[in-house]
């Protein structure tokens, strides 16, 4: 299964493209295998540019909130996916919609910034990234 990368011993898997108000979470993939929400990633990030930084949580945390906030029931159009089970038209997933409230009642929700700092890649010293630099 899919790790993005490696912390000491916890794989990390990172979604991009989340907004506070739309955060996809996937129980199958698109070939109807188990998604990312059941991978060997112990902790997913989810980037999110509103708060500067990566929104972060334990996989298995977030399963145990979609196990008990999502209806499983039937499958829902697009529009009516939040906390309910939503499958892209031609494709065997299972995906749902939460927001940002909903991942701010899990235990381990952190905000990790993003790094204001890197390493020059010729000469070796630190060089600092500020919000002007950004905007």
């Amino acid at each position: 299964m899919h790790v993005d990368y490696w912390h000491d011993d916890e794989g990390v898997d990172v979604k991009g493209n989340n907004l506070p108000d739309e955060i996809w979470v996937e129980f199958k993939n698109v070939n109807g295998n188990k998604g990312w929400l059941f991978g060997e990633a112990t902790t997913i990030a989810f980037d999110m540019p509103e708060l500067a930084g990566f929104v972060v949580v334990d996989r298995k945390d977030l399963a145990d909130y979609c196990k008990e906030n999502v209806d499983f029931s039937a499958t829902v159009p697009r529009k009516d996916a939040y906390k309910k089970v939503y499958r892209r038209h031609g494709r065997q997933d299972m995906i749902t919609k939460l927001c940002l409230e909903d991942l701010q009642t899990l235990d381990s929700y952190r905000v990790m910034g993003y790094c204001q700092t890197y390493t020059h890649p010729a000469e070796y010293y630190i060089c600092s990234i500020s919000n002007e630099d950004i905007l």
